[in-house]
């Protein structure tokens, strides 16, 4: 399934990279392999989705393993979450005692639509039911035909939110992994330019430890304006609401 990848050759640029670690990997699969996930994903106008419609997302999201999920797609983040593809990435990330969320919290299928967007943010840092510290992401693009004028490449800014320090495109076999962290800025914030037929598509895993004694208590992603968004009061109110974890329910407008 995973392409012949020496993981130990690749930790110190992943350790060095900037803005935060992290590494682009292309051909992370098998091609056939990828070319039938990508052809059994289901689109953007299936009824199941948990669909995300506020002013700092809007996307479409499912994390179930049950009959609905295409069964490859189910065994591919199964395999990913295996403990022989833990031990690769500790080996990468030089991160110890990796965890598998084998709910995929947050994780599973992503779609995003025609005008569809993830503002920049930072994710959570202890899961909201194993209390556990999310420590790596994992993203896989599945999208061959996707054009560079469509937009949605992942960006991620530095620190001080003054710079996008790095745009990657979501090629079709591509993986982005990166340590989650206060500081890893990122997201795809400018709305999706594709035909209306098409959609960006996309596979993520997060992996976890122990919390580390110096972990922060944030529950919910922390979105951020970048400094090229207009200044809005009412978007800025909402992005301080959305990170507290009594009011996310109220707030998401999920259909």
């Amino acid at each position: 399934m995973i392409n012949n990848i020496d993981f130990s050759e690749l930790k110190n640029q992943y350790i060095r990279n900037e803005p935060y670690p992290h590494i682009i990997i292309d051909n992370f699969l098998e091609e056939k392999f990828c070319k039938d996930l990508e052809m059994c994903f289901p689109g953007h106008k299936e009824d199941f989705w948990l669909k995300y419609n506020n002013p700092v997302e809007k996307k479409l999201l499912y994390n179930k393993l049950d009959n609905i999920m295409p069964e490859k797609i189910k065994d591919t983040l199964l395999f990913l979450n295996d403990i022989h593809f833990l031990k690769k990435l500790e080996v990468l990330t030089n991160i110890g005692n990796l965890m598998s969320d084998p709910k995929f919290h947050g994780g599973g299928m992503h779609c995003t639509k025609r005008m569809g967007k993830l503002d920049v943010h930072v994710d959570y840092s202890l899961h909201p039911e194993l209390k556990l510290e999310r420590r790596i992401n994992l993203i896989l693009y599945l999208n061959s035909d996707w054009d560079k004028s469509y937009g949605g490449s992942l960006e991620l800014w530095n620190k001080d939110m003054t710079k996008c320090v790095k745009s990657i495109e979501p090629k079709f076999n591509r993986a982005v992994i990166f340590n989650t962290t206060d500081i890893s800025y990122h997201g795809h914030p400018s709305p999706l330019m594709c035909p209306e037929n098409k959609c960006r598509k996309s596979l993520a895993w997060y992996y976890l430890t122990k919390p580390q004694k110096t972990v922060s208590e944030r529950y919910r992603a922390r979105f951020v304006a970048r400094p090229s968004d207009p200044k809005d009061e009412k978007i800025e109110k909402f992005r301080k609401d959305r990170s507290e974890l009594s009011k996310t329910k109220k707030l998401f407008d999920i259909e």
